[in-house]
């Protein structure tokens, strides 16, 4: 076999090892395809929902799509609150947490949460059940707008954006991160309008934060509902589980499972509602309480320590305030809490805070009055708190000397505790520069007695 007959079988040999791969990359991708749930055709009659979910089939430009709607009367309590005070929640007070934003009145407020399939399929996520709450007249109604099908997506988007047109404000738990940009995309991808821009939206994850985290292990939705609201769900189904419900729908039309996602999401409109009203009377008891120094002018008087089950709170929501710029209620809610008391880390935090407060507020003697209690705990603060008073006793009391001592007292701290060098830098040039110009001042304030009994000689002599 001659050279060239060698090379017409090596190509072929490899033309075939190309094409097997090829086949098996075909074949794989067949396999693969057989676990995703398909979208099913718009001509096929939807499964039938609403034998399990009492809701209706409505009709627009872009087809059908299924609905529920449920008004919940005022007097129904859920968990320590009743729903009328959903409605009737003052939310004001939680423009705090919004940039240049107002919050209309209440009746402009609507709830909105979503059960999503997750990062599944080729479609990506996608928004098969999403739900609105709002105050109406003398009830709180619950609407929820589902997919049946991937071809009513469009239908359901047109419904939702109708819904929300009349609403000046949108409130979610972490629907700035999730709900929102999914359902933006969604709207996106039909090529639709999104009816989200012209909203103001208050976004409670970070204000229940910012509130709740020091004393509370966890600042999940189901978990502050429990702990704040005190609700306790029943028949409920886990969060995770949600989107393989959904996908066992589709693929069997099965509707059974969807009972409890239904309920699922109802929940977490009215526990959004609910945080939302929580949230904006806890801000509310602070802001009227801080201006009356204290939490209640009388014994037995409610003011906001009702609403505020901790001092722990009462510390969240001064450095709220401070974050705001509501420089009065911040001092009065962490004078407050420590009187309440607090655990000794956090009283630490909170002592550092209130002279941060006083100082901002040029109420030096004050915050010196704090620096010098925390000169006496652990190194760290005290270290900071000595810096603190050196700088007071420089600039405020003209008082070098004893400026000079706490420097000293300071450095003694971070060389014993083998403190940053940055910080040792730091102190060490404070105590060079104090030094010099405790020397400077000392020159001047000595009387030049020499250059006085020369000038007087020279005259007697003169005369």
């Amino acid at each position: 076999m001659n050279l060239e007959e060698k090379l017409r079988q090596l190509k072929q040999a490899a033309q075939k090892s190309t094409r097997d791969r090829e086949l098996e990359r075909q074949l794989e991708y067949l396999r693969r395809r057989e676990h995703v749930p398909k979208t099913l055709p718009s001509q096929r009659v939807p499964r039938g929902i609403d034998a399990y979910v009492e809701g209706q089939v409505s009709t627009n430009d872009w087809g059908g799509y299924f609905s529920t709607r449920q008004a919940l009367p005022f007097g129904r309590p859920y968990g320590k609150l009743r729903i009328g005070e959903l409605s009737t929640a003052d939310f004001k007070p939680l423009e705090l947490f919004l940039e240049n934003a107002a919050m209309p009145a209440t009746s402009g407020l609507v709830y909105l949460d979503t059960e999503t399939t997750g990062l599944v399929g080729e479609r990506g996520a996608c928004a098969f059940l999403v739900g609105i709450g709002s105050a109406e007249g003398s009830q709180f109604v619950l609407r929820q707008f589902f997919l049946r099908d991937y071809a009513e997506e469009k239908a359901m988007l047109a419904a939702l954006a109708e819904t929300l047109a009349p609403y000046k404000a949108i409130v979610t738990f972490n629907g700035k991160a999730f709900d929102l940009p999914l359902l933006e995309s969604r709207y996106a991808l039909k090529r639709m309008k999104p009816p989200f821009a012209r909203l103001v939206h208050l976004d409670l994850l970070h204000p229940a934060r910012r509130l709740w985290k020091l004393r509370l292990e966890s600042c999940q939705l189901t978990h502050l509902e429990r702990e704040v609201l005190d609700v306790r769900r029943q028949g409920d189904v886990c969060g995770s589980e949600i989107p393989g419900i959904y996908f066992d729908y589709l693929r069997t039309g099965n509707a059974h499972g969807l009972q409890p996602v239904f309920y699922h999401n109802s929940l977490d409109v009215i526990t959004t509602a609910a945080l939302g009203a929580e949230l904006a009377r806890v801000v509310s008891n602070g802001w009227s309480a801080g201006w009356s120094n204290g939490w209640g002018a009388t014994e037995g008087d409610n003011g906001g320590a009702s609403v505020l089950e901790s001092s722990l709170d009462l510390f969240s929501l001064s450095r709220i305030f401070d974050r705001a710029g509501v420089r009065d209620q911040a001092v009065a809610t962490c004078q407050r809490a420590l009187a309440v008391g607090l655990p000794e880390s956090i009283q630490t935090r909170a002592l550092r805070h209130l002279a941060c407060q006083h100082k901002r507020r040029r109420e030096y003697e004050a915050a010196a009055e704090i620096w010098t209690e925390l000169a006496r705990r652990e190194s760290d603060v005290a270290i900071g708190a000595l810096e603190e008073l050196a700088i007071y006793y420089e600039r405020r009391r003209r008082d070098t000397k004893t400026a000079l001592k706490f420097v000293k007292a300071a450095l003694e701290k971070v060389r014993a505790n083998s403190g940053s060098d940055s910080r040792l830098r730091s102190l060490t040039h404070r105590l060079e520069r104090l030094r010099r110009k405790a020397a400077a001042r000392q020159r001047r304030s000595k009387p030049a007695l020499e250059g006085t009994t020369d000038r007087a000689g020279v005259g007697e002599r003169r005369t």
